[in-house]
């Protein structure tokens, strides 16, 4: 089961922790990792994206950002930022 910390309005944890389910299913506000990678190549610029599972809960099929994904209770920004990469 994943675990979340709930944030406030400016994005801080607020203390509480909530299931990957009860968030997604309440729209429960919860940190998340996306990291754009942006490169130049034959004189152009290129975005790298990544299509998303069909078997994803939300948005499956879509288009989405070089790497994403949920930051766990209790990790910071980076540590999952470096962990999607991988």
């Amino acid at each position: 089961m994943e675990l979340f910390d709930v944030i406030d309005s400016k994005g801080n944890p607020a203390g509480q922790i909530v299931s990957r389910e009860k968030a997604h299913a309440e729209g429960i506000p919860h940190r998340t990792a996306h990291i754009w990678i942006i490169r130049k190549k034959e004189g152009r610029v290129q975005i790298l994206l990544q299509k998303r599972s069909q078997n994803k809960d939300s948005f499956p099929g879509c288009y989405d950002t070089s790497s994403a994904g949920h930051i766990p209770a209790g990790v910071d920004f980076e540590d999952s930022a470096l962990r999607e990469l991988r």
